[in-house]
């Protein structure tokens, strides 16, 4: 193993780091190189800055894991490029198998006499994960919109930090409804085991961009296409398959910068959140 690839992940812990490090082995394995990984929980989108530059530009990870706030935030560091790959994630409304990811509207099970629509939670205590999450902030501010409404809409609005705090808190009940990334409320109920029957999916919103594979722009031209090669393979074997399937991993298909261009242009990277929005 001549050759070394360093992986980074910014979707841990909302999505299980298990998942990322089975990721690093199969590429390993398939490449015969070392593969190692580290994740930042804290969203590179605040993170970076002069004193604390990204490390893609110090050439430190070669392969990012990413949002698609997340992607479009970083890629104008002229640091990175979307590998033209993403996984393909199982969800009730994506029986069709395509790239992308939903916002799903949770809810604890003691409210489901008295809401019945999006609307009906008018008033309540509402958890969202950040101001820049696509899925529990930018996403109901877009709905919030198209109701005439803002964030006022809520009672109280409470910001946990990652998408496991958020379930964790309408579990608890001190969040009445949230809306969290499809795919980690997957892992939260299937890997994790939480006892989940108390939460309920009010809604599902989306399909939302996929999750960003990018590399840093120093890779060999020719690595990057072996990661991309291996990639598509990873579910045609079955040990693999088995493996990644217990994380609501189906595949992984093409992917291309054309997926986040709506997003690019009309949702505000940056913005100031549920918190206190303005229109």
């Amino acid at each position: 193993m001549a050759h070394s690839l360093r992986l980074i992940t910014y979707l841990v812990p909302s999505h299980p780091v298990e998942f990322y490090e089975g990721i690093a082995h199969f590429l390993e394995e398939e490449l015969h190189v070392s593969a190692t990984l580290v994740y930042e929980s804290r969203d590179p989108i605040g993170l970076y800055d002069d004193d604390r530059p990204d490390p893609f530009c110090l050439k430190e990870v070669d392969i990012g894991f990413l949002s698609p706030t997340q992607y479009l935030k970083m890629k104008k560091s002229k640091k990175i490029e979307l590998l033209p790959i993403t996984p393909v994630f199982t969800h009730p409304r994506n029986a069709a198998q395509k790239p992308g990811y939903f916002a799903d509207v949770i809810m604890h099970t003691d409210v489901e006499k008295t809401v019945k629509s999006f609307l009906d939670l008018r008033g309540c205590n509402w958890g969202y994960t950040g101001d820049n999450s696509l899925s529990s902030s930018l996403t109901i501010q877009k709905l919030l919109r198209t109701h005439g409404e803002n964030s006022s809409f809520f009672g109280n609005t409470t910001k946990t930090g990652n998408h496991l705090l958020t379930v964790e808190k309408v579990q608890d009940k001190k969040a009445i409804a949230a809306a969290v990334d499809s795919t980690a409320f997957y892992n939260y109920k299937n890997v994790l085991h939480k006892e989940s029957e108390d939460i309920t999916i009010l809604d599902s919103l989306g399909p939302l961009p996929p999750y960003a594979i990018v590399c840093g722009k120093h890779l060999n031209g020719d690595l990057k296409s072996k990661i991309v090669d291996a990639l598509l393979r990873a579910t045609l074997t079955r040990p693999w398959k088995v493996q990644f399937e217990k994380f609501g991993l189906i595949k992984f298909v093409s992917n291309s910068n054309d997926a986040y261009s709506e997003l690019e242009f009309t949702e505000p990277l940056g913005g100031k959140g549920l918190s206190s929005v303005y229109y």
